[in-house]
């Protein structure tokens, strides 16, 4: 009797088998030889699942995201204010260390996609946006609908999650503080709100 192989469980699984092998060796410098030394399989296999190494980087960064996701929807359905909420949005990519090499994978991520990026990545990156927009949004929404944001607030997603993606690049280029740095937006930010509404 043959056995039946689930191929979309079979490529999560060599995919998420290598998970610290690139966050130690990163994207570039990472190889087939090295994931399919770690996955337990021949580099033949590997390609019976993958078109290329990019696609188990996606694959390994859409694990991290969805955890990522999980997270940050904690945030949103917390009791807490809206200020808190968004800090929490912007901060959690540098709360722990485990994050913080993720956000050094992203960075590498990035900057290849910048230079010599593919139409697959910049795809990826595209649909990553897309899902922190939405969190992003509810966020928003939620702070709008108890009153703790004007419906203009909305129209901010777009230059919030450009704040996140600088803040990523300048922690590690400019050596900024991201908690310092989230705080003083935050806190400019909602000073303008109070400013608005006394108006």
């Amino acid at each position: 009797m043959a056995i039946i192989v689930n191929k979309e469980e079979k490529r999560r699984n060599i995919a998420l088998s290598c998970r610290e092998l690139l966050l130690v060796y990163g994207i570039d410098k990472l190889t087939i030889s090295q994931i399919a030394e770690t996955a337990g399989v021949g580099k033949g296999t590997i390609y019976e699942y993958f078109k290329n190494k990019e696609e188990i980087v996606f694959e390994i960064m859409t694990a991290f995201i969805t955890e990522y996701e999980k997270n940050l929807s904690e945030i949103v359905s917390e009791e807490t204010s809206s200020k808190k909420k968004l800090f929490h949005f912007l901060y959690l990519g540098f709360e722990d260390e485990e994050s913080r090499r993720q956000l050094t994978l992203y960075r590498e991520f990035l900057a290849i996609s910048m230079t010599s990026g593919t139409d697959e990545m910049i795809h990826f990156n595209i649909q990553c946006r897309k899902k922190f927009a939405d969190i992003l949004g509810q966020i928003l929404k939620d702070g709008i609908k108890k009153g703790e944001l004007p419906p203009e607030t909305e129209e901010l997603i777009s230059a919030m999650l450009a704040f996140e993606l600088g803040l990523i690049v300048e922690v590690h280029t400019a050596a900024v503080d991201p908690k310092e740095e989230i705080t003083r937006f935050l806190n400019a930010l909602f000073t303008l709100i109070e400013i608005k509404e006394k108006k």
